[in-house]
C-alpha cells in the first residue's frame, strides 16, 4: 500500500499545477511532495470497467445472496450510525447501519452495513474476531459482503454521498461509479 501511496504522490507531484500570476508559474515540486506528504486525506473512487465485471463477480453476487435477509433487517433510518450489539451464547456481533451511499452513474444505491463479530467468548482464551461490509442493493435484490479482517478497518460513517474509513489516522475516502467489484481494494487495507 505504501507503493501505491508513492505512486500516487508521484502522479500527483508531476502533473499538478498552480497558477500563482499572470504568469502561470509552477510551484516547486519540493512544495508539491510536502503538501501530499502532510495530507491526512485521500480520495479513490472504485471505478469498474468490463473486465471486473465477469464470472467472479457473478460468484460472489451467488454466495452473499444467502444473507441478505440478515443484513436487510437493519436498514433502518432511526438507528443510522447507531451501534447495535447481539450477544449469543460465545458469540458477540456489533452491527451498524451507515446509510445510503449513491453510486456516482446515479443507477444504482447501496445500504451500507458494518459487521464485527467476537467468536469464542467465554470458551476461549483468545476469541477471534471478523469485520465485514455489506453492500445491499434493494432494487437489484443483492448484496456484497467484504471482509476488511480487523474492526479498525472497517468504514466510519457517510458523508456527502463518500464512504470514510479511518486507518492509521489517516481518512481514506472511497465513492462508487459502475457498480461494485468482486475484490475491493482499499489504499491502506488492500484488498479484500
Amino acid at each position: 500500500m505504501k507503493n501505491l501511496f508513492a505512486i500516487i504522490c508521484f502522479l500527483f507531484i508531476f502533473s499538478c499545477e498552480k497558477k500563482v500570476s499572470k504568469n502561470s508559474k509552477k510551484i516547486q515540486i519540493s512544495e508539491i511532495a510536502k503538501k501530499a506528504k502532510d495530507s491526512s486525506q485521500l480520495f479513490d473512487t472504485v471505478v469498474l470497467d468490463k473486465n471486473m465485471q465477469g464470472e467472479e463477480l457473478q460468484n460472489k453476487i451467488k454466495f452473499d445472496k444467502s444473507r441478505f435477509s440478515f443484513y436487510q433487517k437493519f436498514i433502518d433510518s432511526k438507528n443510522k450510525n447507531k451501534l447495535i450489539v447481539i450477544n449469543e451464547k460465545h458469540i458477540k456481533t456489533e452491527i451498524k447501519y451507515l446509510g445510503v451511499l449513491k453510486d456516482l452513474n446515479h443507477k444504482n444505491s447501496y445500504h451500507i452495513i458494518t459487521n464485527f463479530k467476537t467468536i469464542g467468548i467465554g470458551e476461549m482464551l483468545s476469541p477471534r474476531g471478523k469485520s465485514e461490509v455489506a453492500f445491499l442493493n434493494i432494487k437489484e435484490n443483492q448484496i456484497l459482503i467484504y471482509d476488511l479482517g480487523m474492526p479498525d478497518n472497517l468504514p466510519k460513517k457517510i458523508e456527502d454521498n463518500i464512504l470514510i474509513f479511518e486507518v492509521n489516522n489517516q481518512k481514506i475516502k472511497i465513492s462508487v461509479s459502475g457498480g461494485l467489484p468482486a475484490i475491493l481494494c482499499i489504499p491502506e487495507i488492500g484488498c479484500n
